[in-house]
């Protein structure tokens, strides 16, 4: 399973945005310059991580993003399923009564498939469940925010890419 570039620019946004000095708001156009990625694609990324309750949007002059919630708070999980919504858990589909005219064998199997798909899903999203993205920082570096990602010398360096 492979998943979507979007994950990985969801969860360095969010570590980002911990580490962000003094969790000051940080503007989509300054993420989406140090990360490398159209702004636009960026603000879809974020109204993903805004409507699972990840961040939060201040539209006005000195707005941005913040996070909603401390960042021990937030697992690998959450982010997954901010991003991706349960896309995984979609139901088996049913080709079987096409093929195979014993409609109750052919059910027994489907059910058989669904539920091995349904335990593999929810061992899936337990050990994503697991890893917080705070792991990922130092706690030092994420109690206050040891970054300013809009200092423009920092700016400047990520546009010469």
């Amino acid at each position: 399973m492979k998943l979507s570039k979007s994950i990985e620019q969801a969860i360095f946004v969010l570590l980002m945005l911990a580490l962000q000095e003094g969790h000051k708001p940080v503007k989509s156009r300054v993420l989406s310059r140090l990360l490398n990625v159209s702004d636009s694609y960026l603000k879809k990324v974020l109204m993903k991580l805004s409507k699972a309750g990840l961040i939060d949007a201040n539209a006005s002059k000195r707005g941005g993003y913040t996070l909603h919630k401390p960042i021990h708070e937030t697992s690998l999980k959450d982010v997954v399923l901010a991003v991706e919504g349960s896309r995984f858990e979609a139901g088996f589909p049913s080709r079987g009564h096409v093929l195979f005219n014993d409609g109750p064998h052919v059910d027994e199997g489907e059910t058989k498939i669904a539920a091995a798909f349904k335990k593999g899903m929810e061992s899936y999203y337990r050990e994503l469940d697991r890893l917080k993205l705070s792991e990922l920082l130092h706690e030092h570096a994420y109690r206050d925010g040891a970054v300013n990602w809009e200092d423009p010398a920092r700016l400047d360096k990520a546009g010469k890419h």
